[in-house]
């Protein structure tokens, strides 16, 4: 009787031993979720062509292309605009241009209390949500700053012009201005996309343990051109170049400008591979599903001859700024491995509002009614049912008129005047964009006209007077 009583107290000890190192040893750990942890990489103004896994042959990136040979790598992504701004909103929304609240540049407009963003999906869905790098969708003192739209955290910039600065006096920390005092005086010593990489890196380390949303809208490689030594060494002096001066106030232009730029997109590249590898040491990797892409196309102007050296449009007509290919056509690479077959190209047309959707199905949640994009989940699970657009649409205000773009399968017309008349490609045959067809496909332009005539709805009337601080505030 001894015995049997000794032998159960000693299995009831066993047990609960085993039952309390089991605890301990997976509070330690991140715990198990189908759920995701979903994070966003958005480079600023890198082309189709910048990557080496998109054919770049003259910058290192093997980490950006280790992430496309360990996922899926999109041919025929779409930016939500040819510039910054109203692109993050399509992206934010689910709202191509036609219906989202941001339709242009200028750090004078703002999203609204009454929209609805992906933060915010992801947020009622549990998940902790923050946002790091260069925000444009609402300033300090509007309804538009991220932690009024779902975020739980942000760090960076709330004004895109801000945000062409590389060594700013001070960044934004939530609602709070964070200093940076070493910059004082045009000093360059504390690198904004440096900072901006600490605190994206802590956040994962605190967040290890809970499911994230992490929206890393990086600066890189906008100009100024300006990077540390260190990023600039492997390419200095390795081709001929020539100052190219910026001639806006407060810029900094570069010496060797070729090499200034690469350096910008290899510190980028730099920054991918510390986060992939931070998510490997913390055994977040298999239930982390990664995305990146550029914002718009490579920046033309005094800057073309930048992307004209680098093939920063690859086989594409136009730069940032412009509805043509160049302009709005980006890379796109999605991994999640376990998941997403690796080595695997997707010539899905998709478009930046279709994130949303998509993130919100990699979390369970339903889509908000009445936005234009579509998940793209079967793509990517390589599962049947994946629904196609009808078609893409972007336009772009300027004053009362409109510069458009619309791409219906193989076609793509483009209004490049405001107001003037459309251009017809197809684009199977004419990638490059270089003969429109205008004249001869009166029936594809019918449906075309069709489908402008439903597309958009009147924008909403700008923010009150004190969501518009001057630009010189944040110009150093």
């Amino acid at each position: 009787m001894n015995e049997l009583f000794f032998r159960t107290k000693l299995a009831c000890w066993v047990m609960t031993a085993l039952q309390l190192f089991c605890f301990y040893s997976h509070a330690k750990e991140p715990r198990a979720s189908q759920k995701p942890n979903v994070i966003f990489i958005l480079a600023d103004d890198l082309g189709y062509g910048h990557l080496g896994c998109y054919g770049q042959t003259k910058i290192l990136t093997p980490n950006i292309d280790k992430l496309s040979a360990e996922g899926m790598r999109f041919t025929q992504c779409y930016a939500g605009s040819h510039v910054c701004a109203p692109s993050r909103s399509t992206l934010m929304t689910g709202l191509h241009t036609g219906h989202t609240p941001i339709r242009s540049n200028g750090g004078d407009k703002s999203l609204y209390d009454g929209d609805v963003t992906v933060a915010e999906v992801l947020k009622d869905m549990g998940y902790t949500t923050g946002g790091f790098g260069k925000w444009g969708l609402g300033l300090e003192n509007s309804e538009g700053r991220p932690t009024r739209q779902g975020f739980d955290e942000f760090f960076g910039f709330l004004h895109q012009v801000h945000a062409h600065f590389h060594y700013p006096y001070w960044l934004w920390k939530n609602d709070e201005k964070f200093f940076l005092p070493e910059n004082e005086g045009k000093k360059q010593v504390r690198y904004a996309q440096d900072e901006i990489q600490k605190q994206t890196l802590d956040f994962i380390r605190r967040n290890r343990a809970k499911q994230f949303f992490c929206y890393l809208p990086y600066t890189l490689p906008h100009v100024e051109l300006v990077v540390p030594e260190d990023s600039v060494q492997p390419y200095r002096g390795k081709w001929e170049d020539e100052p190219l001066p910026d001639p806006r106030p407060g810029y900094v232009g570069a010496k060797e400008s070729r090499a200034t730029f690469a350096g910008m997109v290899s510190r980028l590249d730099q920054n991918v591979g510390e986060l992939l590898a931070l998510l490997k040491d913390l055994k977040l990797d298999e239930n982390t599903i990664v995305f990146f892409a550029g914002d718009n196309g490579p920046q033309g102007n005094q800057w073309q001859k930048l992307a004209d050296f680098f093939d920063g449009n690859g086989p594409l007509r136009g730069y940032k700024g412009e509805f043509y290919e160049g302009g709005i056509r980006v890379p796109m690479i999605v991994r999640w491995p376990g998941k997403i077959k690796a080595k695997s190209v997707s010539d899905h047309i998709c478009a930046f509002w279709d994130f949303l959707p998509t993130a919100a199905a990699l979390a369970g949640a339903e889509s908000p009614k009445g936005i234009d994009g579509i998940s793209f989940v079967p793509t990517l699970l390589g599962t049947k049912g994946q629904r196609s657009h009808p078609f893409l649409y972007w336009e772009m205000p300027q004053g009362n008129k409109l510069s458009r773009a619309i791409r219906m399968q193989d076609w793509k017309a483009v209004q490049s005047k405001a107001d003037g008349p459309f251009e017809l490609y197809n684009l199977k045959s004419d990638l490059a964009e270089r003969r429109s067809v205008v004249t001869e496909n009166s029936a594809v332009m019918k449906q075309i006209e069709s489908y402008l005539a439903t597309a958009r709805t009147e924008e909403r009337k700008l923010p009150p007077e004190n969501h518009r601080p001057s630009v010189k505030d944040y110009v150093r």
